[in-house]
């Protein structure tokens, strides 16, 4: 299609799409003047109605003094503090004579602090409801930095004055001295620094790259993410919904996604990985949850589905997506317990590992679901024919099963209420496996059980059998409704394994043999012990004790003790063992049952690789062997200043089994999973016929990979 055709088509589908909610859209005209290093801000906003009125009702931060207007009389009439401690004040403005447009003019200071909002206890979410500060301004809806009514529309443009050097970034295209968005939007944010800026052209929209500092090499791999990454969704989906797509550099850790940009905290915008994994979710977030948005009322269904077109995809093209989705299944296995368990219909957004598995990893896992029982080609339609239905809207779980049984002509009702509506996951189980020969050929009989408590699932199994004299797996799909049910399969040759769901398509409960130890489980739980060695330096030991403390201090489950207090490990909650020479150390090695340390060569042996103790750090997880429900995790730094960097680097590598990391900075210099015993899920049926296991056909990604794509 030549540019100016698409541009056409882009155009009328924003118009129809505000055509659609034009009965609700508040316009706002801001000149907004910042002056970051007193921490205050001056607004003059225009606001254009749809219906003329003779009052109306608004909200605004309580810092904030609104100046005497002549367009309006203007009445405070309550005040409250919000979720996020922010001082809000309602007003009443009232006309003489009923107008659709009337001015505010207001200044005062917002500075909310960095307040942590995870779960974890050695998590690193952070966030602000809003701040103006010499390192930077963050300000959003939840600032109430510009005046909040009851519609759930507004479209804006901002002119912001700013200090010398200084450039701000909002939705839209840019204007002069600043932006621009006429589409239906529910925020208008201000982010503002002394940023270095990188733009290019592209075939779908601008891209730009915001930095606090030059950096040319940094802004050229974001420029060529940016325009691979619009060009393959656009393809996919649909046209991509903003003029510009914007990586901005924050003042603080974040990983958020706007309308048309992202913000990304400086530590991540430089770690290698996130150029083809992180930032290619950002991106596609204008598709899901900033081009259509979703209904929170019934459940946050974007996050789940930006995970399994972006992360999942990503790692499918690499042939890895039976990985990602068992490495998914292990999160929920690790974090969620029955007490935390929550439908999908009640995922907001994520504020802890147990709502990160449900609401991203479960609705990743129903999305894939779908896609199984539907086809690749039939998915792809269900989920271009939602995004062109419901572009600028707010769409729920019913507008997507609408679209799928649209484009599908099936009715989805029982499973989209099976995975949304109820808690919890089947626990398959594999038993009685018996093959018979007959005339025929052979017999494959077993029983497969539903262990969960409550009601059986209505499943699609996948069941793989391989065959005596072929290369390939033999696959069925067994349809399962009750508890308990029969499997019966016939064949020419003898079957000499079978596996149930080997690839992970299923959401449920891994069996224990599919899941090894992790940091994933000490993070995870709701009780642990954190045992700090009481030999070694002092400086050690009160590096360790700070840590522990300041763990402590965010979850109070946690308990802390020195090794010479305790004798004999605990079997009924994680523990932490700290420190090289923890007396308690002998308890890891035995349940590894492996010598961790080689005393002749005074390395550490993982896996058979050896790691000299000088200026290694060492992590390390098993289960406990009186109790493998609960996990053992032994975390050793070799000087005290790697102590602080080590332990805010661990829960970014949750998914492993041990790690190393190099020097005082702690750089990350191996990781891995213990390796799996066999799983019980997958049972050989003939002793004297053993034959090496089958390479795995994987099915083909959703979209086919690029040079690009497979180099990381």
């Amino acid at each position: 299609m030549p540019p100016y055709l698409r541009s056409l088509c882009f155009l009328l589908l924003i118009l129809l799409s505000q055509i659609c909610v034009a009965n609700t859209i508040i316009h706002h005209d801001l000149k907004v003047t910042l002056q970051p290093f007193k921490g205050e801000i001056e607004v003059e906003d225009i606001i254009s109605l749809q219906q003329k009125t003779s009052e109306i009702t608004f909200r605004l931060h309580r810092n904030l003094k609104i100046k005497p207007s002549p367009d309006a009389t203007i009445t405070p009439i309550d005040a409250y503090d919000n979720a996020a401690s922010v001082p809000v004040q309602y007003y009443q403005a009232a006309f003489t004579q009923p107008r659709k447009q009337f001015k505010l003019h207001y200044n005062g200071a917002i500075k909310h602090s960095l307040q942590q909002i995870s779960e974890d206890y050695a998590g690193d979410l952070t966030q602000t409801a809003g701040l103006i500060s010499s390192d930077g301004v963050y300000l959003s809806a939840n600032s109430y930095w510009f005046p909040r009514m009851k519609s759930g529309y507004l479209s804006f443009s901002i002119q912001a004055q700013l200090p010398e050097g200084w450039h701000s970034i909002s939705q839209g295209r840019q204007i002069e001295n600043g932006w621009e968005e006429l589409s239906p939007q529910d925020d208008i944010y201000i982010i503002a620094a002394p940023y270095q800026i990188y733009q290019r052209k592209t075939p779908d929209a601008e891209a730009m790259v915001y930095l606090r500092s030059a950096d040319p090499a940094t802004a050229n791999h974001y420029l060529d993410a940016t325009e691979h990454y619009l060009a393959l969704y656009s393809k996919l989906l649909g046209a991509y919904p903003y003029s510009k797509f914007a990586l901005v550099e924050n003042f603080w850790e974040t990983g958020y996604g706007m309308p048309s940009f992202t913000l990304l905290g400086p530590t991540v915008i430089r770690l290698p990985f996130i150029i083809h994994t992180s930032y290619p979710h950002e991106i596609l977030h204008n598709w899901w949850g900033n081009g259509v948005y979703p209904d929170y009322a019934s459940g946050n269904w974007s996050e789940g589905l930006t995970s399994y077109l972006a992360d999942h995809l990503l790692q499918e093209q690499r042939g890895m997506g039976a990985d990602y989705r068992r490495t998914t299944l292990q999160r929920y296995a690790d974090s969620v317990k029955k007490q935390k368990d929550f439908p999908l219909t009640a995922f907001r957004s994520r504020h802890g590992q147990a709502s990160q598995a449900i609401g991203y990893g479960k609705t990743m896992m129903f999305f894939h679901m779908l896609r199984q029982q539907l086809g690749d080609d039939v998915f792809i339609k269900g989920l271009r024919y939602f995004y062109k239905k419901n572009l600028f809207r707010i769409a729920g779980f019913n507008a997507l099963r609408s679209a799928f049984e649209f484009v599908s002509k099936k009715d989805l009702s029982m499973e989209f209420k099976q995975w949304t509506t109820r808690i919890g996951a089947p626990s398959i189980k594999l038993n009685n496996v018996t093959v018979k020969k007959t005339a025929a050929g052979y017999n494959l009989t077993a029983t497969i059980a539903q262990a969960q408590a409550g009601a059986a699932f209505s499943l699609k199994i996948p069941i793989l059998v391989q065959i005596n004299g072929s290369d390939e797996y033999s696959r069925h799909i067994f349809s399962m409704h009750k508890k308990t049910e029969t499997l019966n399969l016939r064949f020419d040759n003898q079957p000499l394994r079978i596996k149930v769901d080997p690839q992970f398509d299923l959401f449920r409960q891994l069996d224990p043999s599919e899941i090894p130890s992790s940091f994933a489980q000490l993070f995870g739980t709701d009780q642990a012990l954190i045992i700090l060695p009481s030999k070694g330096t002092n400086e050690l030991k009160a590096a360790y004790e700070k840590l522990a403390n300041n763990w402590a201090q965010r979850s109070p489950a946690l308990k802390i003790m020195w090794d010479t207090e305790i004798k004999n490990l605990p079997t009924d909650q994680s523990i932490w063992l700290l420190g090289e020479s923890n007396i308690l150390l002998k308890t890891v090695e035995d349940s590894i049952k492996a010598e961790l340390f080689n005393k002749k060569t005074a390395q550490l042996i993982l896996n058979k690789k050896g790691f000299s103790k000088t200026n290694h750090s060492f992590a390390v997880t098993t289960r406990n062997s009186a109790n493998k429900q609960h996990t053992i995790g032994w975390v050793s730094a070799h000087s005290s200043a790697a102590i602080p960097h080590l332990f805010r680097k661990l829960p970014h590598y949750k998914k492993y089994s041990y790690l190393v990391f190099e020097g005082d900075a702690a750089k990350n210099i191996y990781k891995g999973k213990w390796p799996l015993d066999e799983s019980a899920l997958n049972v050989i049926t003939h002793n004297d016929h053993i034959r090496p296991d089958l390479e795995f056909t994987s099915h083909p990604a959703l979209v086919r990979s690029t040079k690009k794509d497979n180099k990381h």
